[in-house]
């Protein structure tokens, strides 16, 4: 039998997810095979494809497939993600103007702090990042400016949790060092980094939170080296702050969050 096609591949699961709806919300095989007009062999190896990385789920009762967890938790990252990009973009396109560097939206899931959206740089020489991005939560200011204000046990999940690999020359992979720098973010408001990701690269970050007070994201600025200095880094904290403040109180959250 020939390979399915990436395109076929992603239709069919399109297509298996939206059988699924409030009035609608468990299939058994024969029932989804004859809905979909698919073979049950075929069928069956694709539902057990989706359950092995929870995206879909059987019951052990009624032998039903159901929606996974997984699909909560990308809810739930949309849910949030859409309203923070909606509300940042005019922002950051004000930061991105101001300073003529990379203008950076990210958030955290999942051990990883994930870039959303991204502004570039208008010199010949810039850094590059694309949207979607995935990062280790340990390591340069967004990262950082988003972990230091995560829930307690997820914060020492990450700095005690496992490894801390080193991804550039100033990368912090000491535990202790590392949960030093997290508590001089939350007292300062704000992380800066120099050469821990990237090489050449540096950057200033601040967290967003929401309407109930939580972490709800990361805005930051980064640039090569060779444009950086200490009263250009404090230019920068003072944009990212406000940015901040600005963004968290559209999302509607309480006071106390925004003057974190």
């Amino acid at each position: 039998m020939a390979k399915s096609s990436p395109v076929t591949t992603v239709d069919r699961l399109v297509s298996v997810l939206d059988s699924f709806s409030p009035e609608r919300s468990g299939w058994s095989l024969a029932q989804l095979s004859v809905h979909l007009g698919l073979p049950k062999s075929t069928l069956h190896r694709f539902l057990v494809g989706l359950e092995t990385h929870d995206i879909l789920g059987r019951n052990q009762d009624d032998k039903l497939w159901r929606p996974g967890y997984r699909l909560l938790a990308w809810g739930k990252l949309a849910e949030k993600t859409i309203d923070l990009n909606q509300v940042a973009r005019p922002l950051m396109k004000e930061m991105a103007a101001a300073t003529g560097e990379m203008v950076i939206l990210t958030v955290y899931s999942q051990r990883e702090v994930i870039c959303i959206d991204k502004i570039d740089a208008r010199h010949p020489v810039r850094l590059a990042l694309e949207v979607g991005s995935r990062r280790p939560p340990h390591a340069g200011a967004s990262a950082k400016a988003l972990a230091a204000f995560l829930p307690e046990a997820e914060r020492q999940a990450i700095i005690r949790g496992g490894k801390l690999p080193k991804l550039c020359t100033n990368t912090i992979t000491d535990p202790d060092e590392l949960e030093a720098e997290l508590a001089r973010i939350r007292r300062q408001g704000y992380a800066l980094s120099i050469e821990e990701t990237d090489p050449g690269a540096w950057g200033i970050a601040t967290p967003i939170f929401d309407r109930a007070g939580n972490l709800a994201g990361a805005i930051g600025v980064a640039g090569p080296i060779q444009r950086y200095s200490e009263d250009l880094a404090q230019h920068y904290v003072a944009l990212c702050q406000e940015a901040g403040r600005q963004v968290s109180a559209q999302l509607g959250a309480p006071s106390s969050a925004r003057a974190s």
